[in-house]
């Protein structure tokens, strides 16, 4: 398993780059739920860690890996590809003013688990986010998102799943306030 999640980590950061146009660049930290998908995952909380990048004003992507805390410290991990884009106005300016304080994030994407019916490493779920509430934005230096809920198709025995991440929070390394000084 710890094999998985340093291929999580190079994967992470060997994407990153392909975006040098981004407006922004952020990690992330929260929690994630994954529920109605007990055979295939029989965790209960996860870490949620990764990065999100900001392509345009109101376009983003995040990349994320959910690893296992709950029952089995580090006993699997996912990674979720995700685009996601600011419904209620600018996420980010790419200037000193700073976009729209209070968000919502609609998204699509796709997770690379071993939650396959044959339990082997590949694609393995198409996602729909919808991130209700958004506080803060790349300008300010964080971002706290709240109550994202994921459906989440298994493309493997066509039934759905819901993820639910609670609270996640970003923390700009690039787009803030110090860069614009």
């Amino acid at each position: 398993m710890r094999k998985i999640v340093l291929l999580l980590t190079v994967l992470i950061g060997f994407t990153l780059p392909v975006f040098a146009g981004y407006f922004d660049l952020a990690l992330t930290l929260g929690t994630n739920v994954h529920m109605f998908e007990k055979d295939l995952d029989p965790s209960r909380m996860k870490l949620a860690w990764g990065a999100s990048v900001g392509l345009t004003d109101d376009w983003e992507l995040d990349v994320q890996v959910d690893t296992q805390v709950v029952p089995d410290f580090f006993g699997s991990s996912s990674l979720s590809l995700v685009a996601q884009k600011a419904l209620l106005g600018q996420r980010s300016t790419d200037s000193a003013v700073a976009g729209v304080g209070i968000n919502t994030l609609l998204g699509a994407g796709l997770m690379v688990s071993p939650y396959r019916t044959d339990g082997t490493l590949g694609i393995s779920h198409l996602l729909l986010t919808l991130t209700p509430v958004t506080i803060g934005s790349p300008v300010t230096g964080k971002r706290e998102r709240l109550f994202a809920l994921t459906l989440a198709y298994n493309l493997s025995n066509q039934k759905f799943a819901l993820l639910f991440d609670l609270v996640k929070y970003d923390f700009y390394a690039v787009g803030t306030y110090r860069d614009y000084r």
